[in-house]
């Protein structure tokens, strides 16, 4: 009997990773490829997301396709996806329509939490927390072995976790002001820096203030200072809460800004003593595809939870 193989996808705002991923007892990615999408419509998304599915080099079993954005607790339908203007989309119902097998659909962190975790050196850890900072700020998690995704399916919106009470504080995507994400998220970085009163030009990401830090402006290792301050607050409230063991965090801002990556490391390991072994991705595309494949295949063979016979 031949293994199964599952197309996962990643889908974001601008760009859609696909893969063909066969199962096993780990599952490998055999292929992968990324190209732009161009576009928002919901019509076009799903004619490009079909064509590099079928130009893979096998029909897949099943789609597990990653979308940054809250997914509803079926694994069917996108509640929101700010970054593709979407709001309740029927997505699994769309692709099954047009590809004829089961479609899964998961929030994009949470794929390339558990890509990153099955990835891992065996024996891997039982728990392992992940936070990646970019556009915006995502979580998530496995504990005993097992992706948590919470009564909603929105467990580790670490993002959204406020961070500063101030009425004034820069305003997040959610609609709430104080987020974590509304300082330290690509868009909204660059929305509050041009808000403040500054001694130079406002930077348009933050690596460009990180930079500045780093070469001593000291309104800026104030800023960088601050950042990391908030940042620190919420991963040491995520160990002190869910103690994880391990703890993997990337994303383009924390690579790109080693001064405030450092900062937030020396303030977490200071205020939580070794709690956590620090682990940094693998993967560059393939964390997403992998993971957002592996659980739709886990969902395709147990549908209800249970074994099948």
């Amino acid at each position: 009997m031949r293994d199964l193989c599952v197309a996962g996808l990643d889908l974001g705002g601008t760009n859609v990773r696909c893969g063909l991923v066969r199962a096993g007892q780990r599952p490998v990615c055999e292929r992968s490829q990324a190209r732009r999408l161009g576009t928002r419509d919901l019509d076009e998304v799903a004619s490009i997301v079909c064509r590099e599915i079928r130009d893979l080099d096998a029909a897949p079993d099943a789609v597990g396709i990653a979308v940054a954005g809250m997914v509803d607790v079926d694994h069917r339908r996108v509640l929101r996806a700010p970054n593709l203007d979407w709001t309740d989309v029927p997505l699994a119902d769309r692709l099954e329509a047009e590809l004829g097998v089961p479609v899964v659909v998961l929030n994009d962190v949470n794929a390339i939490t558990w890509g990153e975790y099955l990835g891992l050196e065996l024996p891997g850890p039982d728990h392992l927390a992940a936070v990646f900072f970019g556009t915006g700020v995502g979580g998530g998690l496995v504990m005993n072995r097992r992706l948590v995704e919470g009564a909603r399916g929105l467990a580790m919106e670490i993002g959204h976790v406020r961070v500063d009470g101030d009425p004034a504080a820069p305003l997040c995507g959610c609609g709430r002001r104080g987020c974590l994400e509304s300082y330290v998220g690509g868009q909204n970085f660059a929305a509050w820096m041009r808000s403040l009163v500054l001694p130079f030009p406002a930077p348009a990401h933050m690596g460009e203030l990180d930079a500045a830090a780093t070469s001593g402006d000291p309104t800026a290792q104030g800023l960088i200072a601050r950042l990391a301050g908030h940042t620190a607050d919420v991963l040491g409230g995520l160990i002190t809460l869910l103690d994880p063991g391990h703890l993997m965090v990337g994303g383009t801002v924390w690579t790109g800004c080693p001064s405030f990556a450092r900062q937030v490391r020396a303030l977490v390991d200071e205020h939580t003593r070794g709690a956590v072994s620090w682990l940094s991705p693998r993967y560059t595309i393939e964390a997403g595809i992998l993971g957002a494949a592996d659980l739709a295949l886990e969902r395709i063979r147990r549908p209800d939870g249970s074994s099948q016979s």
